[in-house]
């Protein structure tokens, strides 16, 4: 999936934000997905999103 920003986050030490998409249509009404981010071959937390 494309990345359209990914930085520190500005508010919080420690956390970084990353803004990713468009989504592809075949995601739409998927319901809960788990999503996985590696970054130079490094695991960061996985995270469940809710995709309607």
């Amino acid at each position: 999936m494309p990345v359209q920003y990914a930085a520190a986050q500005g508010e919080y030490a420690g956390l970084d934000q990353i803004s990713v998409g468009p989504l592809p249509k075949g995601l739409a009404g998927k319901g809960e997905v788990d999503v996985d981010v590696r970054i130079d071959g490094r695991r960061a937390n996985r995270v469940t999103v809710n995709i309607q």
